[in-house]
């Protein structure tokens, strides 16, 4: 029987009055509580079977809407197996594991599909999803299990949902999935119950593959996930369970193959083990707007396979991180963006995040590197226990108009890199070396920046920087030793129109570049031409 198309359609939202208007309008074979079948609901008698047939009667009447009562706690010992054109409704319902498995997944055991062909145009609206995971005594749950899983598949709603105490894999994952949505849900705690505690990486949200060893169903064809969004969503421990490998990411790809269209949008991430969002081989992707606070690595990565342990050639692209608001990454960097020799990441696009640090920790503020022509504009960087922005082993890099304040190290570092330009950031104050570094790079440009309370150098030109240009730049002295040096390898030069005034310091103190016939200066004089130097 076919649903009545002013009725009900898949990825209509049916919250608030639009449920009561669907019950009262919908055929009672398309519309069923999972007690009309003998669920109980009081969170001990197992309602598998139960709930179950409610979904079966779903899909036998060709889609329709499976209702939980409000307030109970409903008992599922194994996987629930939900079909086409079916929205599950559970607001203030608990739905909880007491066996060995997860709770819910688009397909049967002995089900194959291909590409995005197995049963779709699902909706899970509302509900706690408790995987009861932790230690086999309290929690049930201590196999590697998903909460939710959903394969080769279309058209996926999971909305203002709550998945907590995963145990070991995933609460949510999306696989060879086209066109899913992870919207206003929470994401509770994880439990990593392998041997070996090898499950540290564990994504709340995965993006993947269907590959042997990831997806749970064949056919293994490697159709990849994409255009999947996770908006508005929380990532945090649970009472019982502390918090996730990462909160919403991808670790397999297939050769040839990558994520398209993955968004990742105003979520808040109290915390990861290792990455907050991990993109891994992912193209044309916004990570925009997330709240991200105290990871174990980066808070936002994206990267690809190493062709040269891989076996093969992969490259990720057109990625923009923008508008995001990161706290005390422990180690990496707050923003890492990595690629390889000869698999570089291209049209990556950096702007507008705030990045603080903790001078106690090791990480960077933002980090590019093997990235063709990346974009770092607009951004502000704060108390990094190492460099603020380090460009290293780039093509035509722009890094423009950030504020760079308090960096353990160089403020900002641009190392065996081409044609790199650097202008009007602000940088201000680092506890070792200089403000702005460049070293073993060519072709670069150095304008319009301002400076102040370096360590070392307002302006650094180290070992192998070669035919670059530093000029129209600001040097305030503070606590800076010098304004602008230069290694005695450091060749092809200009630095001419800075402005070094103000400062109380000499004219070699100001200026000491060792090996000064290496440069051309302006006029072609043999000394630093046009600066002014008080």
């Amino acid at each position: 029987m076919s649903t009545p198309v002013d009725m009900w359609r898949p990825g209509m939202d049916i919250t608030g009055g639009r449920l009561q208007y669907m019950l009262e309008r919908l055929n009672t074979s398309s519309t069923v509580n999972v007690e009309t079948f003998g669920a109980v609901g009081d969170g001990v008698t197992d309602d598998t079977l139960a709930i179950q047939a409610a979904l079966d009667l779903a899909h036998e009447s060709g889609g329709g809407l499976v209702q939980f009562t409000p307030g109970k706690t409903y008992a599922v010992s194994t996987f629930l197996t939900v079909f086409d054109y079916t929205t599950i409704y559970a607001y203030g319902a608990t739905i909880k594991a007491i066996g060995n498995s997860g709770l819910l997944r688009n397909f049967l055991s002995s089900e194959t599909f291909s590409a995005y062909d197995g049963h779709s145009h699902i909706q899970v609206l509302g509900g706690v999803w408790d995987g009861n995971a932790f230690n086999g005594s309290t929690g049930s749950v201590t196999s590697m299990t998903n909460i939710m899983n959903f394969v080769h598949c279309t058209d996926i709603t999971v909305r203002d949902a709550t998945l907590t105490n995963v145990s070991s894999a995933h609460a949510l994952e999306f696989n060879s999935t086209d066109g899913a949505k992870a919207l206003n849900c929470r994401f509770l705690g994880f439990q990593d119950n392998s041997a070996d505690a090898s499950r540290g990486f564990a994504e709340a949200v995965q993006i993947d593959i269907a590959v042997s060893g990831s997806a749970s169903i064949g056919a293994f064809d490697n159709t990849p996930s994409k255009n999947i969004l996770v908006d508005g969503c929380y990532f945090g421990a649970s009472p019982r369970c502390g918090v996730f490998g990462r909160a919403a990411g991808s670790h397999t790809l297939a050769s040839g193959q990558y994520y398209y269209g993955i968004q990742v949008v105003n979520n808040r991430i109290e915390g990861t083990r290792q990455e907050g969002i991990r993109g891994y081989g992912w193209r044309r992707a916004i990570v925009a707007n997330n709240i991200i606070n105290g990871t174990g690595y980066s808070a936002i990565a994206m990267t690809h396979p190493n062709p040269s342990s891989a076996g093969y050639t992969a490259n990720s692209r057109n990625l923009s991180i923008t508008g995001n608001t990161i706290e005390r990454p422990a180690t990496d960097s707050g923003i890492r963006v990595l690629g390889y020799s000869g698999a570089t990441c291209d049209q990556v696009v950096i702007t507008g995040n705030s990045i603080l640090g903790n001078a106690a920790d090791s990480a960077n503020g933002i980090q590019v590197e093997y990235c063709s022509r990346p974009v770092v504009t607009g951004n502000t960087v704060s108390a990094m226990g190492s460099t603020g922005i380090y460009n290293v082993n780039t093509d035509g890099g722009s890094i423009n108009g950030n504020t760079v304040r308090s960096s353990a190290s160089n403020g900002i570092n641009v190392t065996d890199s081409t044609g790199t330009t650097i202008s009007g950031n602000n940088v201000d104050g680092t506890a070792s070396n200089h403000c702005i570094y460049v070293q073993t790079s060519n072709d670069f440009l150095i304008t319009g920046n301002r400076t102040n309370n370096a360590t070392g150098a307002g302006i650094r030109l180290g070992s192998g920087a070669a035919d670059g240009m530093v000029t129209n730049n600001r040097i305030v002295k503070g606590t800076s030793v010098n304004g602008i040096t230069g290694d005695s390898s450091a060749t092809g030069g200009t630095v001419a129109n800075n402005d070094l005034t103000g400062n109380g310091w000499s004219a070699a103190t100001a200026l000491s570049l060792a090996g000064s016939t290496t440069y051309n200066f302006s006029g072609g004089t043999t000394a630093p031409g046009e600066n002014l130097i008080s």
